[in-house]
């Protein structure tokens, strides 16, 4: 199966990006690194609609029940390789699994891996992105604290990775999708 859209990072902003991607109508494969730094907070009491205070693992996993309800597939795994196979992305995880996408969204706070195998311009540490998440390699975007332009925060995470998905589906279709009833 070939994806429109892979989001590389299972943290506030890849699972808000992944949701946005989704309502747009496109197939939406998320691989998650069980890496987000939300996993070790032991409460959020400041995420907007959410007034009990999950802990950051419990609003995870609202953020990816919410990203599945609307669609989303979302897989454990490490990239450990990236070929661009001309107008489809092959990304193959430590286990040897192979997941194909049109596009690519980073939203891997400091994991470098899939940015350095596609070789992709940086500033120091962060992914080097215009302003609406677009990366030096066609058809890879970025969102998050992985383009060093928002705080590791979830909120602001997550809504910069809604930000990104609406430009990325934008860019697909050619013209600019809102994410609401017209």
């Amino acid at each position: 199966m070939i994806h429109d859209a892979i989001v590389v990072g299972g943290g506030p902003a890849g699972l808000s990006a992944a949701l946005f991607l989704a309502r747009a109508g496109l197939k939406v494969l998320v691989i998650d690194g069980e890496q987000s730094a939300l996993r070790e907070v032991p409460r959020v009491p400041n995420y907007p609609g959410l007034p009990e205070a999950p802990s950051g693992e419990a609003l995870l996993e609202r953020l990816r029940a919410h990203a599945r309800s609307q669609g989303v597939e979302v897989v454990s795994g490490r990239v450990e390789g990236v070929r661009d196979e001309g107008g489809v992305f092959a990304l193959t995880l430590r286990d040897g699994r192979i997941h194909k996408a049109e596009a690519l969204l980073l939203a891997t706070r400091d994991d470098p891996i899939v940015a350095n195998l596609l070789g992709l311009k940086r500033n120091g540490l962060h992914v080097h992105t215009d302003f609406q998440g677009r990366t030096s390699y066609p058809r890879v975007y970025a969102c998050g604290a992985v383009r060093g332009l928002v705080p590791d925060h979830a909120i602001t995470g997550a809504g910069d990775g809604a930000w990104v998905a609406v430009n990325l589906v934008s860019d697909l279709r050619g013209e600019p999708y809102r994410d609401y009833p017209e």
